[in-house]
């Protein structure tokens, strides 16, 4: 990228004169200080052209060109630059479209009708510093933040509890905060679990992404022990999801945290495209066949969607210790993917910590699994129990015994002995 954040280099793809001088006047700075050099191209060939002379440190495109429409032409475009922020300006207030857009790397999608000067400028710069900062930390071989989608397979698999337990455990291990966002917008199960009142949600990042920066984030998010917790929205404010909004806002907490954990719920159409920020997903099921089928169903609609089935890990709770059930090894055939826990029963624990809006105690055997799936995210090794003290000296005392202390009985038996074995 050239020069510094204040005179950046700008190709503007658009076949409309009119409207591209309209973005030369917003983009002129003072006369001593312009802020922008725009570079004006009306075709998609034209543009290619003047990328490859290099020197741009962002595009704004227009789908609609005279030599190519749509899709294809930002997959074009963005196959020639992708180390370039690439802002797509469009005449069609197409949901799909943006999320197509945002799915393939495209930095955001402006509609011309509701642009302003101001959001236009705002978002160049924002573009700008998230390459930079990115290319920054590739180089510097700084691990990407990650950002894990925890989904049941049905109703009442423990998804919730598996997801407050796995922010838990992740922000121990890491000793870094960590986000555990609700988007399953209608049931406030992990403001409840963690005890949290707030009245913003996810949804309130969304609606204001255009003003979105660290200062607010930090008024939306309530802090327990280290986690960040957006519960979910009011049953009242729940319709009307911009899915391509909660995205944004998604890859803006990717930004600030080293873990982002989403609680999606159950998988659907609406939900779906929430996936495409997450690196990692978690399929919460029970061993029960209702719930094995479904978690099957589940990991075939990921696969159609072309979410890579090596990360995606099947996460089996309550799994009863009495009761048969099919060998880890089995699972990992039957669903394709890797089982990275398999959690007990504890009825009573699980219980009270509900009722007292608690995690599930560390110690328990529930805590204790979910914290090895933890730091299989992690790439961390597991943790292995080291000997107790008495273990400890117990095998001291076993690998080398010493010989009594001598007493009178001692000498008595040892002076018969000898005398037998002279007679003998």
């Amino acid at each position: 990228m050239n020069g510094p954040l204040h005179r950046l280099s700008v190709l503007l793809v658009e076949d409309d004169p009119d409207y591209a001088t309209l973005v030369q006047q917003w983009l002129d700075g003072e006369a001593h200080d312009p802020g922008f050099v725009l570079n004006w191209t009306d075709s998609l060939s034209a543009a290619m052209s003047r990328l490859a002379r290099g020197g741009i440190d962002i595009v704004l495109l227009d789908l609609g060109l005279p030599d190519s429409q749509g899709m294809e032409t930002f997959l074009a475009l963005r196959g020639r630059c992708a180390g370039i922020p690439v802002i797509v300006l469009s005449a069609a207030d197409s949901e799909s479209m943006a999320l197509q857009t945002i799915r393939h790397g495209g930095e955001d999608y402006l509609v011309k009708s509701t642009c302003t000067r101001d959001l236009l400028i705002r978002n160049i710069s924002h573009a700008v510093v998230r390459h930079r900062r990115q290319a920054e930390a590739h180089t510097s071989g700084h691990t990407q933040n990650k950002v894990v989608a925890v989904i049941g397979a049905k109703g009442g698999t423990g998804a919730t509890t598996v997801a407050c337990t796995l922010a838990a455990e992740l922000q121990r291990q890491s000793d870094a905060a960590v986000l555990l966002a609700d988007l399953e917008l209608d049931s406030g199960l992990i403001g409840f679990m963690m005890g949290v009142n707030s009245r913003f949600s996810i949804l309130d990042a969304a609606q204001n992404i255009d003003r979105l920066d660290s200062t607010f984030w930090e008024n939306l998010v309530t802090e327990v022990g280290g986690i960040h917790v957006l519960p979910s929205a009011a049953l009242t404010q729940g319709g009307g999801v911009d899915p391509s909004s909660v995205l944004k806002a998604i890859e803006f907490a990717k930004r600030l945290y080293p873990w982002v954990v989403l609680d999606l719920g159950r998988l659907r159409s609406g939900n779906l495209a929430l996936l495409d920020q997450a690196t990692e997903v978690i399929l919460v099921t029970t061993d029960s066949i209702a719930s094995l089928h479904e978690a099957k169903r589940t990991i075939e609609v990921l696969s159609a969607s072309a979410v890579d089935r090596e990360h995606v890990r099947l996460l089996v709770n309550r799994v009863d210790a009495g009761a048969e059930t099919l060998p880890t090894s089995d699972l990992v055939k039957l669903f394709g993917v890797e089982v990275c826990a398999r959690l007990p029963y504890e009825a009573a624990a699980l219980c009270s910590a509900l009722v007292e809006r608690k995690l599930p105690p560390e110690s328990g055997a529930f805590r204790s699994n979910v914290r090895k799936a933890a730091r299989k995210l992690m790439g961390l090794e597991e943790i292995k129990r080291s000997r107790t003290i008495p273990g400890l000296v117990s095998f001291l005392t076993g690998s080398k015994r010493r010989k009594p202390a001598p007493t009178e009985a001692n000498d008595q038996a040892a002076n018969q002995d000898a005398n037998q074995g002279a007679n003998a």
